[in-house]
């Protein structure tokens, strides 16, 4: 259903900015005449509940923009669930799942002269997501740094996919603030807890909304 809902306003954005063109000139996405490139770079925040538990992460993008309205990049992310204690492992000590991701991404921008925007981010890419325990990571004593190989309990490689839509704010000509939802999708997870205990975390169990915030730099 919240996917459903994700696609139903993008096919609803541009709609919009379909019929608030002038007709009177036939123009396209990648051809509106003499081609004018911009550039911009964003670091954002990202939160979002899976299994009653908060994930929150950040990132940045960097891209190039062509006429104002069609944006090619980069980025890379970053995420991290808040810690708890499994039993199955070590009474009294907290774990937590996090991973990490970067490719490429597409925007198409629509109506880029308004204040007030809509961008649509397509993010494709890989990276990884693991298991972890939480007293290697922030120990500050450093107890458990000889326990270097032993700190993950699972981990494994995925591939990204992630439609989403912006609500883009012109708050300075070169500084933008911007409000994103988007759907992520895992192909390829599974955890599992060592021994046999169990499975951890499987495809479809980190599938869902991501809610983000952020501050964009450049020249639009």
């Amino acid at each position: 259903m919240k996917i459903k809902l994700l696609f139903t306003a993008v096919l609803t954005a541009v709609s919009v900015s379909l019929f608030a063109q002038d007709g009177s000139e036939f123009r396209t996405l990648f051809n509106k005449g003499d081609a004018r490139w911009g550039g911009e770079f964003t670091f954002f925040g990202t939160g979002a509940s899976f299994n009653d538990r908060f994930y929150g992460g950040g990132g940045f993008e960097f891209g190039a923009i062509r006429n104002h309205s069609m944006e090619f990049g980069l980025f890379l992310e970053g995420f991290g669930s808040e810690t708890h204690t499994d039993y199955k492992i070590t009474p009294g000590e907290k774990y937590f799942i996090g991973g990490g991701y970067g490719g490429v991404f597409i925007k198409p921008i629509i109506m880029p002269t308004s204040p007030v925007h809509f961008s649509i981010p397509v993010r494709i890419g890989g990276g990884g997501v693991g298991y972890y325990s939480a007293e290697y990571f922030w120990d500050d004593d450093c107890y458990h740094y000889h326990n270097y190989y032993n700190d993950e309990e699972d981990e494994c490689a995925v591939f990204v996919f992630e439609p989403g839509i912006n609500v883009d704010f012109n708050m300075l000509k070169h500084f933008q603030i911007t409000l994103g939802v988007s759907y992520r999708m895992f192909g390829s997870l599974s955890l599992d807890y060592r021994g046999n205990k169990g499975k951890i975390l499987g495809r479809q169990d980190l599938n869902g909304m991501i809610y983000s915030l952020g501050f964009r730099f450049g020249w639009f």
